[in-house]
């Protein structure tokens, strides 16, 4: 007991003594921000390497652990499918297993860790000077960025070094923050939109997700430059043996409602669970990463509601296993505020991951998701601030006749998937430009 007491204290002490290290590490990072602003302003061209054949080293940077993010794992993997030599790198400090990190990444794919992730948690969260400085002395001749967090920072590297810098927006960023909150968030938004514009307006060249996400970075930034869309499709794979109504102790015959993903407010995730109170049929499962508070919030909601005996919460599992572990529910959801332009021109990930795992769908009714829906019969829409929508669509799919109808779409839709190649010809004519 007392030793466990000794080991705890210690490390409280460790952790209060990197504290100063920490800040004066983040005043240095923002200090290479600010100058790097004012430098990317300059009239200075890029330094051009002048080689007749690049390299075929890309490194790719990501600002998050890489877990969880199957979108990273998924271009490194298709990056050595076309013959170049793939460093990761991601933050040093990120608490992840290397069961988990190295799951469905090719084995030739070299990860380090470079940088503070904590950095990236504070204002203006897009800048590490470790990162900055391993992109600028790396010795590939590619810079794929993902996310404009590391996208301009990217940008520095590129035009001091010449390298080809590819920048990989998964989201618009500026648009995922809520000014509403604070007045430091306006701050914040107006030097996301900055980075931005400097990133679509310098970078080699430029992905989303989406035709109308990049109509709408294109129109925000003043900029008519060529943008390549590159999917959130997972890699079409068998799926891993899994029963989550037996893993869960449910019948066979119980109906399941399941949610994956990153568990947040502006999810409507409340909204779910006040949809299954009016279905007592409904068993409830949400499956990712969520804060200790907002657990407690929703674990109080359900037993208000009296329906925690059917409601379970799952931690996350990596992006690679998120199909298979979609077998036993009965529907996947996808739910999110309205409000967020970024996550009105999304295409989220589990759109795809509920149809590798067979699933039919309940989504938001959000221009880019609903296309998909309406287009190949893969379930309902609904508008997660009304309940009521969200209960007469798990309603609709009590009905076995209509899920299988609905099951039926999904699985065409998933053949459809697996035959797709958009993403490798992307790769291609970008990485074939120079090599």
């Amino acid at each position: 007991m007392l030793d466990g007491y000794r080991m705890n204290f210690l490390k409280t002490i460790i952790r209060l003594c990197k504290l100063p290290l920490k800040f004066i590490y983040w005043i240095l990072s923002n200090a290479i921000f600010s100058i790097s602003l004012c430098y990317l302003r300059l009239p200075i061209k890029k330094i051009n390497r002048n080689f007749r054949t690049r390299n075929k080293k890309v490194l790719c940077v990501s600002h998050v652990a890489i877990s969880f993010d199957g979108r990273i794992k998924k271009c490194a993997n298709q990056l050595i499918d076309l013959g170049m030599e793939v460093v990761l790198a991601k933050p040093l400090d990120t608490q992840e297993s290397k069961k988990f990190e190295y799951s469905g990444l090719d084995k030739r794919v070299r990860v380090v860790g470079v940088g503070l992730s904590g950095v990236y948690s504070h204002f203006p969260c897009l800048f590490d000077l470790s990162m900055l400085t391993y992109m600028i002395f790396s010795d590939a001749d590619y810079l794929h960025c993902h996310d404009i967090n590391t996208a301009f920072m990217g940008l520095v590297a590129s035009k001091l070094t010449g390298k080809i810098l590819v920048s990989d927006l998964h989201e618009w960023k500026s648009e995922t923050v809520q000014t509403s909150k604070s007045s430091i968030s306006c701050f914040q938004k107006k030097i996301f939109k900055i980075c931005e514009k400097f990133v679509l307006t310098h970078s080699d060249f430029v992905i989303t997700v989406n035709e109308v996400l990049a109509q709408k970075l294109k129109l925000a930034s003043s900029s008519d430059r060529k943008i390549y869309i590159i999917k959130n499709m997972p890699i079409p794979g068998n799926l891993y043996p899994y029963d989550l109504k037996k893993m869960l102790g449910l019948p066979k015959t119980a109906f399941v409602a399941y949610y994956v993903g990153q568990l947040a407010p502006y999810r409507n995730l409340d909204k779910i669970i006040l949809s299954i109170a009016k279905c007592p049929e409904v068993n409830l499962v949400f499956q990712g990463t969520i804060s200790d508070s907002y657990r407690s919030e929703l674990i109080n909601l359900s037993e208000c509601l009296g329906v925690k005996n059917r409601f379970f919460f799952l931690p996350p599992v990596v992006h690679d296993f998120i199909p298979s572990a979609c077998q036993g529910a009965d529907v996947g959801i996808f739910a999110c505020h309205k409000e967020s332009k970024s996550m009105n021109y999304s295409l989220p990930n589990k759109l795809f991951e509920y149809v590798m795992g067979e699933l039919p769908i309940i989504a938001e009714d959000v221009p880019i998701v609903s296309g998909y829906i309406e287009k190949y019969n893969l379930g309902v829409l609904v508008t997660s601030e009304k309940p009521e929508t969200i209960q007469k669509a798990l309603n609709f799919f009590l009905d076995e006749k209509e899920r299988a109808k609905k099951k039926k779409s999904v699985l065409f839709f998933k053949e459809k998937l697996t035959k797709n190649k958009d993403n490798k010809l992307v790769y291609e004519s970008i990485y074939d430009c120079y090599t």
